[in-house]
């Protein structure tokens, strides 16, 4: 393998090959984000359409708002009427083992 002096080749397999440091992997100002600029405690109204968009559109977020209302709303009821059912009961019932 010929390498040009400009730019040195590196063996990747070798064992002295340094791999990224994490601190190069950190947040770089030249992105245009530092950890220092960031919003605390706020979350933009443009960050929950990027989450609708990502779940399949406003059709499909109200689409699974729906179903999980409805869902809740029976299983809520299943228990209250179970609840009302059982203190309606005559209370004489017969039970038989045998």
């Amino acid at each position: 393998m010929s390498s040009s002096p400009s730019s040195p080749a590196i063996d990747i397999n070798s064992s002295d090959a340094e791999a990224p440091s994490k601190a190069s992997v950190a947040a770089n100002p030249s992105d245009g984000w530092s950890p220092d600029e960031t919003n605390q405690g706020t979350v933009s109204p443009r960050t929950y359409a990027a989450y609708v968009s990502a779940a399949g559109g406003v059709v499909t977020a109200l689409a699974v708002l729906v179903v999980s209302v409805v869902s809740e709303g029976t299983r809520g009821f299943s228990v209250w009427w179970l609840a009302y059912w059982i203190e309606q009961g005559s209370g004489n019932a017969n039970v038989s083992l045998l």
